[in-house]
């Protein structure tokens, strides 16, 4: 009996001690993500610069690429919802580009460079969610961005490169496939 009763008297000592937590705004916690955002706000600068100008012309000529491009070089406002917003932008933009590419272009080269930067967008909009933000990975993030879409411009300014570059007599039999049926005589076949 006195251990029943010892249970019932630490049972409601433990209820009636029991503290309410009492939701206060953090105002250091908002200072510092403040703070954060305008880290990622500063180095939110892309550049998308093509020196071959037939590879220029081409890239004006097509319709995404000038959108993506347009929506990656123009810096959003300073504010999280902004930064959000334009990579919730970017990651419909970059999905739309590998379904028109142009047909010099049109590559397994290039479709893996578009997956890399699709993925490196992607990821930027995720850790833009993600509480509390992770300014080192968001900006290497912004770098790795950077450097796929240079990486596909000079993708691009190569393929210009070697379609300039003249073919030799007989090259084009030698890149056609072999079709052995075709070529072989009849003589060759075995006789049954």
């Amino acid at each position: 009996m006195k251990y029943i009763f010892f249970l019932i008297l630490l049972a409601t000592a433990t209820i009636s001690c029991k503290k309410e937590v009492v939701a206060t705004p953090n105002v250091t916690s908002k200072i510092s993500q403040d703070s954060m955002v305008n880290n990622i706000h500063e180095k939110w600068k892309f550049t998308v610069a093509v020196s071959n100008p037939s590879t220029s012309s081409k890239l004006n000529n097509w319709e995404n690429w000038r959108n993506y491009v347009n929506e990656l070089t123009i810096m959003p406002n300073a504010g999280l919802r902004n930064l959000i917003h334009k990579s919730n932008a970017l990651v419909e933009r970059s999905a739309v580009l590998k379904t028109d590419i142009p047909e010099m272009y049109n590559r397994p080269e290039t479709k893996a460079r578009f997956s890399l930067l699709e993925t490196h967008i992607q990821n930027l909009n995720m850790q833009l969610e993600l509480e509390p933000l992770n300014v080192k990975e968001i900006n290497t993030l912004l770098l790795n961005i950077q450097k796929s879409t240079n990486s596909i411009i000079n993708q691009f300014n190569e393929f210009e490169i070697k379609s300039k570059i003249p073919k030799e007599s007989g090259e084009d039999q030698l890149i056609q496939p072999i079709d052995t049926i075709k070529r072989a005589t009849l003589n060759a076949l075995p006789q049954e």
